[in-house]
């Protein structure tokens, strides 16, 4: 059991699963080990095997509610993760019932709503959910994402920055670019550049944005998925519009900011992703296009 408190200490799920699947065969009464590998096997999205554990829990001890919330929330995983969003959300529902404060399950309550057509309930779900982890990225993405959806704007917007928190195991460098970031302050005179991020789809899908921005500053400099550079520089002929030049190495995304040496000085940048955000704070919101 030491090891596999170890091994959870080093964030290591796996070695821990199989720690206490040997302490098991020691203890195979132990319905609290068997909750305890329901949660892991959860952790890693081996819902079956999550299920399984806590069934067995249950079984040897019926009145267990962490075992009965535990199999709930297995079975309603593995159903959401199958497509069957409305029986998974009875058994996300029936775990919340026991254990109303789990973020975890929250959110997948939250994803089977959303599936099942029940908006209400699921921004319900991610704000309690959010109210528990308000730093939690993965949480304020989910609520971005059906804010939006609803044309709530402000909040979604707000909740979709957190896309730009770090990401465990990722890290992105912008390599010499050295202005400040945008923060909507008056670029008029001024010159700012638009930073690529995303993928070719999410480039188009924000470069609606763009048209708006060119009378905000003196110059604007737009960074794009090199496809993407003949036609914006067609569409929108008062921007520069130059190639993204970026590289991995292992789990490091760099950017290379030289060339902007030949464009002269930049004041301020600013992720594509976040104009929208920029533009609202102007009374500019992102359904303008479509009135």
């Amino acid at each position: 059991m030491q090891a596999a408190l170890r091994a959870l200490k080093d964030g290591n799920t796996a070695a821990a699963i199989q720690h206490f699947a040997t302490a098991r065969r020691f203890l195979p009464t132990d319905a609290g080990l068997l909750h305890s590998l329901a949660i892991l096997y959860r952790q890693e999205r081996r819902w079956a095997e999550s299920w399984s554990a806590a069934e067995t829990g249950l079984r040897l001890q019926p009145d267990s509610a962490d075992c009965g919330a535990a199999r709930a929330a297995a079975l309603g995983c593995l159903l959401l993760d199958q497509g069957a969003a409305s029986e998974a959300l009875f058994w996300l529902r029936q775990a919340l019932a026991a254990q109303p404060e789990w973020p975890e399950i929250l959110s997948q309550a939250a994803e089977a709503a959303y599936r099942s057509g029940e908006m209400t309930s699921a921004r319900s779900y991610l704000d309690r959910a959010v109210a528990l982890e308000p730093d939690n990225r993965t949480l304020r993405m989910a609520r971005a994402t059906i804010l939006l959806s609803q044309q709530i704007w402000m909040p979604g917007l707000q909740d979709y920055e957190y896309r730009l928190r770090p990401t465990p195991g990722l890290e992105v460098l912008r390599d010499g670019l050295h202005s400040p970031r945008w923060q909507g302050e008056d670029m008029a005179g001024r010159c700012l550049l638009v930073v690529a991020e995303q993928g070719i789809g999410d480039q188009i899908r924000f470069a609606g944005d763009l048209r708006d921005l060119v009378s905000l500053c003196g110059r604007l400099i737009v960074e794009c998925e090199s496809r993407l550079v003949p036609l914006l520089a067609r569409s929108l002929p008062a921007i520069t519009v130059a190639p993204s030049r970026q590289r991995r190495n292992g789990n490091r995304y760099v950017f290379d900011y030289g060339w902007l040496a030949e464009l002269g000085p930049v004041d301020a940048w600013i992720e594509i992703g976040s104009l929208a955000l920029r533009l609202f704070e102007r009374n500019l919101p992102p359904d303008r296009l479509r009135r």
